[in-house]
Formats: C-alpha cells, structure tokens, sequence
C-alpha cells in the first residue's frame, strides 16, 4: 500500500451471540487478492419496487448503476440472474447487501452467482442470528457472511471510507432513497 494511504488500525470483527449460523455452499469464484480497486456490487433493497445496485472500485469510483425491479415471487433468484446478465458481473469480486426486511435470500444469491455475499446494517437486526458487529474507525457495523474475517477486514477497509455504510452501499441507498422520493412525488 503507498505511503500516503491512512489504514485503519481500529477495525477489529467481534462475534455476536450465535444462535444460528450462516452456511452455504462452497463458493467456486475466490475474492483472491483484495486490491485497492476491488470491484464490489452494493444492493439496497429499501424501496419496495425497485431494487438498486452500485458497482464501486474500492471506495472511490462509481462504475455502474443497476436497477432491479422487486418481483413478488422468488426475489433472490430473480437478483442473482440479473447481477450475472449484466455488464459489470465479469468484475465483480463481492456483492454487498442493505436488506432491512430481509426480503433477499443472501445463500441464494451468493450460491447461483458464486461470489461471496455480505448483508451489512448500521443497526442491530431484530433477529440477530449469525451477525457478527464489526467495529471500524467509521463505526460500527453487523455483518453476516461466510467471508474468513481477514478477508472480510481488507474489504472493508478498502471500501469503507466515509459515511455509516461501506461505499456501495452507501450510494446504493442514496439512490434508492432518491428513487422512492421521485416515485412518491410522481403520484
């Protein structure tokens, strides 16, 4: 890393209490090297009709924007095949996930798109099980994901930068916040 570049030396990944544990099948794309550039997809599923999704390099560039339109009937499956038609799915080394309802399966996803899955929130979810809280120099966030917790620290010291979530999903809920506005103030 160049000399310039501050590292966050707070980060540490505490374990919550483990009721119930987040397993899914052998992932066949490994992240491999975490570079400064690492190219993540963030989804935030607040808005109720529409699904987006951002693709960061590390937490600096905005590659692309994704809109999923949210179907009633099998969400997760519906997400994974659009996040593997699109352009930036080659590139693709993570896939974040802002899931407040929980509406989004992340095993699904992460076994039909073989890329490893990580469902972040700033607060504590209701139920709990299987979050880990991840405590940086940004603050604290609760984490569920099969990544080793080395693996999972250099991607979150790459891609968050500013802000109470990582980069993709930071301007992935921007836009969705957006989005929902606009859908209101249409009616």
């Amino acid at each position: 890393m160049s000399q310039g570049r501050k590292h966050h030396t707070g980060q540490q990944l505490r374990e919550a209490r483990r009721i119930g544990a987040f397993t899914a099948g052998k992932m066949t794309r490994p992240v491999g090297t975490i570079k400064k550039e690492i190219r993540i997809l963030g989804l935030d599923t607040c808005n109720p009709m529409l699904t987006i999704g951002v693709i960061v390099r590390g937490g600096a560039y905005l590659d692309g924007v994704l809109s999923i339109p949210s179907s009633r009937n099998d969400v997760s499956r519906t997400f994974a095949k659009r996040i593997i038609e699109s352009a930036y799915f080659p590139e693709l080394r993570a896939i974040m996930v802002h899931v407040p309802d929980d509406q989004l399966d992340p095993t699904v996803v992460e076994r039909l798109t073989k890329l490893p899955t990580m469902v972040i929130s700033k607060d504590k979810p209701n139920d709990g099980r299987g979050y880990q809280c991840f405590q940086g120099d940004l603050g604290r966030l609760w984490l569920k994901t099969r990544l080793e917790s080395t693996t999972l620290k250099k991607i979150l010291s790459v891609s968050w930068t500013t802000g109470k979530l990582p980069e993709p999903l930071r301007v992935a809920h921007l836009l969705a916040k957006l989005k929902a506005q606009n859908q209101t103030l249409m009616r």
